[in-house]
């Protein structure tokens, strides 16, 4: 009966999929219309109450993604981060989707190539399928539950000769303590800002790790894990929270203030946390 059960929800998970590569070529057309523009550049008040930059970018690909969606699958609910109004509910709905619209709003007005678009869908929370597009590398990393995670669909495998570097946000980095903490692992600490760029440093063999620490009026929230979760479970990685938790998919929790380990393999992640969380490093 289970595998009767697969062949029907596949479909579902490969037309998902398929509105996911519709909203990226539609970004896409929305990027490049803003760079020959104005580029204007707005405020917000985030998810933690606290300033921050939002461009006409954001606010399209969000509205795209919704319309998209609800085209493929007809009122399905969408949790982003642009019209997130402190409501949750939606993330106990059976069925979800997840949208980050510019992963790394700062870099991509400042004209760097670490900044992306990431869209998942959530099924009885769990990510079931995952797109992070990074336009600027051409790479568009994808994964479907229990098919493993692509870049341009080509299947990845885990680089065994991958780098002992663990890439870090470079606020991150200039703060004594944690600098120390990550010395203590053996790991060379690379610049990366924001989640996914991060994510998909560790998928195409860059480093081997990515981590965040906590800060005061700083989240790692839904939108920004959603997608990435699913893709490094996919390649064979690991990613949780730096007391080795898993990261929610459900309730007010889905504004994450703990900080965050990923690794391309669970044997690293378990010795790196030991490392980063104070323990004696192996």
């Amino acid at each position: 009966m289970k595998k009767e059960e697969e062949i029907l929800i596949i479909p579902k998970y490969l037309s998902t999929l398929e509105a996911f590569k519709i909203i990226n070529t539609g970004a896409l057309e929305i990027v490049n219309k803003w760079r020959a523009g104005q580029k204007n550049v707005l405020d917000k008040v985030n998810a933690n109450g606290v300033h921050d930059v939002v461009t006409e970018v954001d606010l399209a690909i969000e509205e795209l993604t919704s319309k998209i969606s609800k085209e493929f699958i007809p009122g399905v609910r969408i949790f982003g981060e642009e019209n997130f109004r402190q409501d949750f509910s939606v993330t106990t709905e059976p069925f979800y989707i997840v949208i980050d619209p510019i992963d790394g709003t700062k870099e991509f007005v400042k004209g760097s190539t670490d900044w992306s678009i990431s869209i998942c869908a959530v099924e009885n929370g769990i990510p079931v399928v995952s797109s992070v597009f990074m336009p600027d590398r051409n790479e568009v990393f994808t994964a479907i539950k229990g098919e493993g995670t692509k870049l341009n669909d080509r299947l990845l495998m885990v680089n065994g000769n991958a780098p002992s570097e663990i890439a870090v946000s470079p606020r991150q980095i200039k703060d004594e303590n944690i600098a120390k903490r990550i010395l203590t692992s053996a790991h060379k600490p690379i610049e990366v800002p924001a989640l996914t760029p991060k994510i998909c440093a560790i998928l195409r063999g860059d480093v081997s790790a990515a981590v965040y620490f906590s800060q005061k009026g700083q989240s790692a929230s839904l939108w920004d894990y959603a997608a990435s979760v699913l893709l490094i479970n996919e390649f064979g990685g690991k990613i949780t929270s730096l007391t080795g938790k898993k990261l929610p998919f459900i309730g007010s929790e889905v504004i994450y203030k703990e900080g965050w380990l990923a690794t391309n393999d669970p044997i690293r992640h378990s010795e790196l946390l030991l490392c980063l969380s104070g323990a004696v490093c192996i």
